[in-house]
């Protein structure tokens, strides 16, 4: 499974926009968080398991989907294009190399809870998706 997000997150750094703007978390000096342009990727288990057989259990190794959900923190409004384009250029529609595993395309997830947004406490504008694949044995 940390195979599936080191992938994932791999792909969003190949972009040269985002080379070394993607976090873990929302990025913070002491209580405050910090005004810069940068990517959240937030990794998560797999949300199914399925072998697709009725009488199988589930085990580590059974197919897997995952949904990732990533934010895109920025410093204005028309920065929130600048990055979000990117992370859907990446994302959408290809399938990750993962070592024994062979993974679907990956899909944007529609109607994300949060979508677009400003926090007036740390003056950030931010944007947010969630992509959505399947990770099968190989």
């Amino acid at each position: 499974m940390k195979a599936e997000f080191a992938a994932f997150r791999a792909r969003l750094e190949e972009h040269p926009i985002l080379a070394g703007k993607v976090f873990p978390i929302v990025r913070k000096n002491g209580d405050e968080a910090v005004r810069a342009n940068y990517v959240v990727a937030k990794s998560s288990k797999p949300d199914r398991l399925d072998d697709a057989r009725f009488t199988a259990v589930s085990v580590f190794e059974s197919d897997r989907r995952f949904t990732y959900d990533v934010r895109v923190v920025t410093t204005s409004d028309v920065a929130l294009d600048t990055l979000g384009e990117p992370v859907l250029r990446q994302l959408v529609g290809h399938a990750l190399v993962v070592p024994g595993r062979r993974c679907s395309p990956i899909g944007l997830v529609p109607d994300v809870e949060e979508g677009d947004g400003y926090d007036r406490t740390a003056d950030l504008f931010f944007r947010d998706f969630s992509f959505r694949f399947w990770s099968r044995r190989a």
